[in-house]
């Protein structure tokens, strides 16, 4: 497998200097493969679809103006609300 990719400018040159850069991406890989394996073995198919739904509304409502805060109050209040009837 061969991988090209387009650099910004900016750091084109700068790559330029680094005398092992094949092997450090080489490495990079294995350790994402490795990763991204460990994550597929460790969570169900299904658990990485609800993290991926949790994480694009979580962006819907930074979009839509919502804080951190704000939202750590609202998760706060469901949860107290939930908690009055256990």
């Amino acid at each position: 497998m061969s991988i090209t990719i387009e650099l910004p400018p900016d750091l084109d040159e700068r790559v330029r200097m680094i005398p092992d850069l094949d092997k450090r991406i080489i490495q990079f890989l294995r350790t994402q493969t490795d990763l991204e394996e460990r994550r597929n073995r460790q969570y169900s198919p299904e658990a990485r679809a609800a993290a991926e739904r949790a994480l694009a509304e979580a962006e819907r409502l930074r979009a839509a103006g919502m804080t951190r805060e704000q939202a750590f109050e609202q998760l706060r209040s469901a949860h107290d609300e939930v908690s009055k009837h256990l």
